[in-house]
């Protein structure tokens, strides 16, 4: 094989994502954050996920109430 009879291959910054790694095109991580509403004042609470899998109460920092979360069964997970 000759040096001529090569194309190199230099990615344009213009072109975009490959691919292989589009988004739409994978899976996509899971959502490390998932949003809980309160359901006395309304107010939106953010809960890491790991947080989320062993918590069974919520204390909620707009109003002090504590609610209990929902089951797996029931919780939208954004899904």
């Amino acid at each position: 094989m000759s040096e001529e009879n090569v194309l190199r291959f230099v990615p344009s910054p213009e072109a975009g994502m490959a691919r292989r790694g589009a988004p739409d095109k994978t899976q996509g991580q899971p959502p490390e954050n998932v949003e809980v509403v309160c359901p006395y004042c309304d107010a939106v609470l953010l809960l890491e996920m790991t947080t989320l899998a062993i918590a069974t109460d919520v204390l909620c920092v707009g109003c002090d109430a504590t609610f209990p979360l929902a089951g797996a069964e029931t919780a939208d997970l954004g899904r």
